[in-house]
């Protein structure tokens, strides 16, 4: 059971992104006529994309290669303190204005 919900927990969201994209890009495909579309990455994506793969890098060496096969408890405070260095991070990017420089 507790292999299915760490699969399910990378697995989900994957699916999800790929049968958005996908669907929203059809959709383009076939009301535009366009084969290609330009995609610009804002600066809060980015920063989630960071924080999401410095996640899935210490789940991968906490549970693989430091405890051989097993994620710890504690990680739950690791990947908390984490999380809440995101929402800090995603916070400030609010307030932050690139033009004001």
């Amino acid at each position: 059971l507790a292999n299915m919900a760490i699969t399910a927990c990378f697995a989900g969201p994957v699916f999800n992104i790929l049968i958005g994209l996908g669907g929203g890009f059809t959709k383009l495909n076939t009301s535009t006529g366009q084969a290609s579309a330009e995609v610009e990455l804002s600066p809060s994506i980015i920063v989630g994309l960071c924080f999401l793969a410095v996640n899935c890098l210490l789940v991968v060496v906490s549970g693989l290669v430091v405890n051989s096969g097993h994620i710890p408890k504690g990680y739950g405070y690791v990947a908390l303190g984490l999380y809440v260095l995101y929402v800090f991070a995603s916070i400030g990017l609010q307030f932050y204005d690139p033009e004001q420089e």
